[in-house]
């Protein structure tokens, strides 16, 4: 994922809404970051399985998930929404306050996130969206890595601060904290 250098040091969203080239673009803090390549046949499958089992568990309750294209809005205060200045698309996210939701998609922080790691990605997932879902108060982030079969998932404590990563390889089950009763069982989803 690279930094795509345009005529503006900083970008807001109405900049993002206004591009319109076919290229699939995140803002973070004014940055506008380029999300080609297109994901790998093993990023989708496993987004796939993820979703499919998000969407199963979460029927009929007040939780819902979305996928990638969608964009998020995380805004640094209470901008007006063309001026915020990040705007992401998690490969999934699971929204609780309905009223986070509007026809562009959701503005704040969703309750938990799913990124998909790709090799183009890596350094984006792991490190600048870590800071940045922590300090937007997303209280659960999970990075899951088809090419060595882990996941990671990050919890927020008390003080809205994640806490050391839980570590999962191919043969464990994950279970989340904020969707209290799923659980992910990583064999199912590598294979």
């Amino acid at each position: 994922m690279k930094s795509e250098s345009r005529k503006k040091d900083k970008y807001t969203y109405k900049d993002y809404l206004s591009w319109t080239d076919d290229g699939r673009w995140q803002l973070i803090d004014g940055i506008a970051y380029d999300m080609n390549p297109s994901p790998s046949v093993q990023h989708q499958r496993v987004l796939r399985k993820l979703l499919v089992r998000f969407d199963l568990f979460l029927e009929g309750k007040r939780c819902e998930v979305f996928s990638a294209t969608f964009d998020v809005r995380l805004p640094e205060g209470d901008e007006e929404d063309e001026e915020v200045k990040t705007v992401v698309q998690p490969d999934i996210l699971v929204v609780c306050d309905k009223s986070k939701l509007d026809k562009r998609g959701c503005k704040g922080a969703p309750d938990l996130i799913v990124e998909i790691v790709s090799n183009s990605s890596a350094s984006m997932d792991y490190i600048k969206k870590l800071n940045l879902y922590e300090r937007h108060g997303v209280k659960e982030y999970w990075i899951v890595n088809p090419e060595n079969k882990t996941a990671m998932i990050y919890k927020q404590n008390e003080i809205k601060e994640y806490e050391a990563p839980e570590i999962y390889a191919k043969e464990n089950v994950m279970e989340s904290k904020v969707l209290e009763g799923f659980t992910v069982n990583l064999k199912e989803i590598f294979e």
